[in-house]
């Protein structure tokens, strides 16, 4: 796609944004920059002193997530950060960004065909069931089963899917400025190869071996800050009065920056609140 001209008669060039200057935005020592930037919080997040990896995990995690330890999931004797929906939720979420990642469907701004779409509306509305079942078994009110982790974890993952197939294309529409006319699954044979990853998600949290206790929680929660963060990014280039003119990772990394900071942000904040909330309320333990 060659150059054309921008609002003051400037080219735009590959990024999809003006450069008066000619040079490519943004420049190489801002993509430094973030990067470094990148290895010191995630180095932070690991060696810094204090509490271990996984309590950093269970904190960020947290205002979204009871963490009851009686729905949750233990590797090698240690809770998971989210419980056994929520890591399914999130486990399932970013195993289908990865799929669609080696599908070469990351930009893909249709949404499911109509058939497959059916489907995963119903997956989701499984969870709404298992979810109101367990409600219910738990303050002790009529119910039509027993809940079970594995019920939990199972719609969990089922409802990642969805959440991915519907939130990917809604974003990349107000992202990008080059159409990719496709959706994130059109046809019951593309979907279909969610099935063994899912199945393979879904053994490896019941297996609850200990050798998984960290991959697990850090793609669950990898999940968790990327639907955030997808969310976000349409706010943060509504408000730059950029939405639909990003052309390329390059010119995204800026913007995608600042929505996972907020990500990060908005997280901790709403775990700081429950921790007031329980506080005031006697002083009750979080689960």
């Amino acid at each position: 796609m060659g150059s054309e001209p921008g609002a003051e008669g400037v080219p735009i060039g590959a990024s999809g944004l003006v450069a008066a200057s000619g040079h490519r935005w943004p420049p190489d020592w801002l993509l430094a920059g973030l990067g470094v930037a990148y290895i010191g919080a995630l180095a932070a997040l690991v060696f810094l002193p204090g509490g271990t990896l996984l309590d950093r995990l269970r904190v960020l995690d947290g205002g979204i997530c009871a963490q009851l330890p009686s729905h949750s999931f233990f590797p090698g004797g240690q809770q998971l950060p989210l419980c056994a929906r929520n890591t399914g939720i999130y486990l399932g979420f970013a195993s289908t960004l990865l799929v669609l990642v080696v599908a070469g469907r990351t930009r893909v701004m249709r949404l499911p065909a109509v058939g497959v779409a059916v489907v995963l509306v119903l997956a989701v509305a499984m969870l709404g069931v298992d979810g109101f079942n367990s409600f219910f078994r738990d303050l002790q009110l009529p119910h039509l089963y027993q809940p079970h982790n594995l019920l939990r974890l199972g719609t969990g993952l089922a409802t990642g899917t969805a959440m991915a197939s519907f939130l990917l294309p809604v974003a990349n529409s107000l992202i990008w400025r080059r159409e990719d006319d496709r959706p994130a699954f059109a046809s019951f044979g593309q979907l279909a190869v969610m099935v063994p990853v899912l199945l393979i998600a879904f053994l490896a949290v019941a297996s609850q071996a200990s050798w998984l206790l960290y991959p697990l929680a850090l793609l669950s929660t990898a999940g968790l800050v990327a639907a955030l963060t997808l969310i976000n990014m349409v706010f943060v280039l509504g408000i730059s009065g950029r939405t639909g003119r990003i052309e390329g990772a390059r010119a995204l990394l800026p913007a995608l920056t600042v929505a996972l900071i907020l990500a990060v942000v908005e997280l901790l904040a709403l775990s700081l609140l429950k921790t007031s909330i329980l506080q005031r309320m006697g002083g009750l333990p979080i689960s």
